[in-house]
């Protein structure tokens, strides 16, 4: 549910709702995440996923930070950065944000004649796959927590130092579980091959350290539309 003004993160946009766990877009049941998303039937989970306890928000081991370098990608926007270290594997937060059907957005934008309205989803940059197979996916773009502020690693370091994964959710004292995705430092090479970091920095692959940037890879497919609206504005 939002948040109170008065616990928003600091530099937290407080014309969006701050969120402590996901909401669920109607028609979707309330209890989706924790039903069919964790159905025995269901495959498409990572089947080493971990199992973490509902966190306390906001979070105290990173912070939003506004980009005042003019040669960062996002420069005058905001970036997630850590307060401490963190190992490689170490959970850093989750992904919130409105819980949608993506089939039903896909049935909507063929039958629907004014094409004026199109789903809100179609050209957001913070929505996220939750599961394919279930047709449900995440949107942060008008609420969501910390984790929108990650930024693509492109043009910033030479590889990312995080990635999302699945994981599962114990929340309250009924310690009812339910399908989420999080927000994790990556596993370290075995090579031991250091990488270029930021900054120009060369790094052990031991994580990330206290004041770093949280960089993911936001994948092909995003960079392949931005380039497709890019060319038809």
């Amino acid at each position: 549910m939002p948040k109170k003004a008065g616990s928003y993160p600091e530099n937290w946009p407080t014309s969006l709702p701050y969120l402590s766990n996901a909401i669920i877009a109607p028609p979707l049941p309330k209890d989706i995440l924790s039903t069919r998303a964790l159905a025995a039937s269901c495959c498409a989970i990572e089947p080493n996923a971990a199992t973490i306890r509902e966190p306390q928000t906001p979070y105290t081991n990173i912070h939003i930070t506004p980009i005042t370098d003019p040669n960062h990608p996002a420069y005058r926007q905001c970036g997630l950065f850590t307060r401490r270290g963190h190992g490689p594997d170490t959970f850093i937060c989750l992904y919130l944000g409105l819980v949608h059907d993506t089939t039903a957005d896909a049935a909507a934008a063929r039958s629907d004649k004014d094409v004026s309205s199109p789903s809100p989803h179609v050209h957001s940059d913070y929505d996220l796959s939750l599961d394919r197979d279930l047709g449900l996916a995440i949107d942060a773009a008008a609420m969501g927590n910390e984790a929108r502020f990650i930024n693509d690693y492109r043009g910033i370091a030479d590889r990312p130092n995080a990635e999302f994964r699945d994981v599962i959710v114990v929340r309250g004292k009924g310690g009812t579980k339910e399908r989420g995705v999080g927000v994790f430092v990556k596993t370290a090479k075995k090579d031991g091959k250091k990488r270029q970091g930021q900054k120009g920095k060369k790094e052990d692959d031991v994580g990330i350290s206290k004041g770093e940037e949280i960089l993911v890879s936001y994948g092909r497919g995003f960079w392949s539309a931005r380039r497709v609206e890019a060319s038809t504005d």
